[in-house]
C-alpha cells in the first residue's frame, strides 16, 4: 500500500501515517504510536487530524491521558475525496479550453485547421500520444516518397502493450 496517497487529499505525510495507525488502533494513547515518528510529531498530527476532522479525542479519565480513535474513512476523507474530483474535473476542462485554444491559434498561424509538427522527434512524441490516448487504433499515413522512420517497431512501447 502506497504509503503517501492520503497527502493527495491534503493530509501531511506525519497525519498520513498516523492516520493509518489510527484506523487500526482504536482508543490509542500517543504512546501507541512510538517509532519511526517523534513525539512531537505524533502530537503535532494527531491534533491536525482532530482539528480537520479524522479522528477524535477523548479523556476518559478527568487525569489520564487523551484518546485517540480514527473517525469512518468514508465520512471523514471522503469529502476530501470529493473535493480533490471537483478540482480535477476543473482542471480537466481548462485543459479542454487550453487544448481549443491552442489548436485555434495554431490553425491562424498556419492558415491550416491542422497541427503543424516540425521533425521527428515532435511527430514521434505526438504519434506516441495519440497511443496513449487512443480507445482503439491510432491510423497514420506516410507518403510514398518518405521512409517511416519517425518511430521504428523497437521504441514503440505502447503498440507492444496494447497486444
Amino acid at each position: 500500500m502506497d504509503a503517501s496517497l492520503l497527502t493527495l487529499l491534503g493530509l501531511g505525510p506525519d497525519e498520513d501515517a498516523v492516520y493509518r495507525l489510527l484506523v487500526d488502533r482504536p482508543d490509542s494513547e500517543p504512546a501507541a504510536f512510538a517509532g519511526p515518528l517523534s513525539d512531537h510529531a505524533v502530537a503535532s498530527a494527531l491534533d491536525a487530524l482532530v482539528e480537520r476532522g479524522p479522528a477524535s479525542a477523548d479523556r476518559p479519565d478527568v487525569d489520564g491521558p487523551f484518546r485517540y480513535r480514527a473517525a469512518s474513512p468514508v465520512l471523514a476523507l471522503g469529502p476530501l475525496l470529493e473535493a480533490r474530483r471537483s478540482a480535477l474535473h476543473r482542471v480537466e476542462s481548462l485543459v479542454g479550453d487550453l487544448s481549443e485554444r491552442h489548436r485555434s491559434a495554431q490553425a491562424h498561424a498556419s492558415g491550416a485547421p491542422v497541427e503543424v509538427l516540425s521533425g521527428p522527434a515532435a511527430i514521434r512524441r505526438r504519434l506516441l500520444t495519440m497511443q496513449r490516448q487512443a480507445r482503439s487504433e491510432v491510423c497514420t499515413l506516410v507518403p510514398a516518397r518518405h521512409a517511416p522512420a519517425v518511430l521504428t517497431f523497437a521504441d514503440n512501447h505502447e503498440e507492444a502493450d496494447s497486444d
